[in-house]
């Protein structure tokens, strides 16, 4: 039976323009869960679609993909999940029969959608969704920190390939939000040195508050010398560039030792 409450949503109808509308209620269809946004969190991905500026956006689109909320309704065979509880979003939107996706591996997904672009997405009171995008959060984590969840998940993902072990020297270029959490996990996983690059001061103040061993106030091409003196002259065992520039990976590479391993973690 079709709700009659109804919910407000914010459409981007051509960019920088969004405009308020009302629409009805969602409800759980099979295997799905409505969610009542609490909290979105704004990327660059966000950004660029504002301004018109991330190619192949089709206008209108709603926004918002970094999100978390509560459960409203459920589907009555899903399991799992109940009315109250806090949740996060998966933004991620898999088409299930892919071969990546046969294989476990959605995030590979041929034909993926990211919420938010090619499918609706959290910039609305009330949205619904496949249940298997939408995961519980501990009750006592505040909903708007909880939105870092999804960025903090792909720092963690790239460490993870790049197996950073006790002992690694790690620099980490550029101290952005992504840069500030590879150096806080790399100090975690017991990297030293870690070694924070970057221009702006009080974001290397920020790295140093995170357990980073060094902090190196230059431009990237310009550090090279310095984290290759920090390292005793060998050259970082990990680098990882979250700044992105045209030439950052050519002074990444010589500021690594030989054999060492590179992440070009930012998009270009």
């Amino acid at each position: 039976m079709a709700s009659h409450r109804g919910t407000r949503t914010a459409v981007l109808e051509a960019p920088r323009r969004f405009g308020i509308v009302s629409r009805q209620m969602p409800v759980a269809g099979p295997n799905e869960v409505v969610v009542r946004i609490a909290a979105t969190a704004v990327c660059h991905t966000d950004l660029s679609i504002y301004t018109g500026q991330h190619p192949g956006v089709r206008y209108p689109v709603v926004m918002g993909h970094e999100c978390t909320g509560v459960v409203d309704a459920v589907w009555p065979e899903v399991a799992g999940l109940r009315p109250g509880q806090p949740v996060i979003v998966n933004p991620i939107i898999s088409c299930g029969r892919c071969d990546s996706c046969l294989r476990g591996a959605g995030n590979l997904c041929r034909r993926a959608g990211l919420f938010g672009r090619e499918v609706e997405g959290s910039l609305s009171q009330y949205v619904s969704l496949a249940a298997r995008y939408v995961h519980r959060l501990p009750a006592q984590l505040p909903l708007a920190d909880a939105t870092l969840i999804e960025t903090l998940a792909t720092v963690r993902h790239a460490q993870q390939r790049l197996g950073i072990a006790p002992g690694d020297s790690v620099a980490v270029l550029g101290q952005g939000t992504t840069g500030l959490l590879h150096t806080r996990l790399a100090v975690l996983a017991g990297a030293n040195p870690v070694i924070a690059v970057s221009r702006t001061r009080w974001k290397l103040d920020m790295a140093v508050r995170m357990g980073a061993h060094h902090a190196v106030a230059a431009s990237i091409e310009k550090a090279v010398g310095e984290v290759v003196r920090l390292t005793g002259g060998l050259g970082a065992g990990v680098v990882i560039d979250t700044a992105g520039g045209a030439t950052t990976p050519m002074a990444a590479i010589e500021m690594l030792r030989p054999g060492g391993r590179f992440a070009p973690y930012a998009v270009s």
